[in-house]
């Protein structure tokens, strides 16, 4: 994947999710290893935001009462979610969260691993507009993958 070839083959994907997986495990661990430390409360409502403000209404509100194949939904539900799972955007919240508690708490690493996860362990990165909410292969891009799948090496 580069500027010019903005895809993942089936490798370079994998490889990212490993590297989200590294991530999740050494966030998880330092959560763990401080657990006397956390506030569970602020961790799981961190946690859960991220969610009911990216996930939970496109699913619930919108995509999941369609029915069929193609379930378009307004592209302000994709907008959402790819702010809500965005790393810069958490790194933002972190940084406010900070400066008004005056310093930093276990909690605040709730938003990353959240992320982390979805990346590594469900494959979720961010959402085009233009593909389905939830994952279904999209004809044009499953014949690029095959045409590229059987294609010499340059």
């Amino acid at each position: 994947m580069d500027k010019h070839n903005t895809f993942h083959s089936r490798a370079t994907y994998q490889l990212m999710r490993l590297d989200y997986l590294v991530v999740l495990v050494v966030m998880s661990a330092a959560v763990l290893m401080h657990a006397s430390e956390v506030n569970w409360w602020r961790f799981i409502l961190v946690f859960a935001v991220i969610d009911l403000v990216g996930t939970i209404p496109a699913w619930y509100v919108y995509y999941g009462r369609r029915k069929g194949e193609h379930r378009t939904i307004p592209a302000g539900f994709y907008t959402a979610y790819n702010l809500a799972h965005s790393l810069a955007v958490n790194a933002l919240i972190v940084g406010a969260w900070y400066l008004v508690a005056g310093g930093w708490e276990w909690a605040m690493l709730a938003g990353p691993i959240h992320i982390c996860g979805d990346r590594s362990l469900f494959g979720n990165v961010y959402k085009p507009s233009g593909l389905s909410f939830e994952p279904v292969p999209h004809p044009g891009y499953a014949q690029f993958s095959r045409d590229y799948e059987r294609s010499d090496r340059w």
